[in-house]
């Protein structure tokens, strides 16, 4: 249950994400287009929330470790990108970064060492 906020953080920041790519970046708009972006943004996020379920005994979200797992997932898939998917991963990487940091920074704060 304490997981909650941040899980509904990402996706409201994902979806926003897909929609502003939609809208201002994306190289041609077509009626399909927010569905691919949509199922982009669930592949993405399964693959960083397997990556996070894995490492999170190893790393811990109490190190700033995890903040590697988003770089890891877009160097692999960096291979044959063209660049407005390359802007989107990042974009993508970019709210996983900012959730996992806000939630080290809220356990750092609720247990100091």
């Amino acid at each position: 249950m304490k997981i909650v906020p941040y899980i509904l953080l990402y996706l409201i920041l994902a979806v926003a994400w897909c929609i502003l790519f939609y809208h201002f970046m994306s190289p041609q708009k077509s009626s399909q287009l927010i569905l691919l972006l949509a199922s982009g943004t669930a592949f993405y996020s399964l693959i960083w929330a397997l990556l996070i379920s894995l490492f999170q005994r190893l790393l811990g979200w109490r190190g700033y470790g995890m903040l590697w797992v988003p770089v890891a997932i877009a160097i692999v898939f960096l291979l044959g990108m063209d660049r407005s998917t390359f802007v989107f991963m990042i974009g993508l990487m970019f709210i996983s970064e900012l959730v996992s940091l806000t939630k080290i920074l809220a356990y750092r704060r609720r247990n100091p060492r």
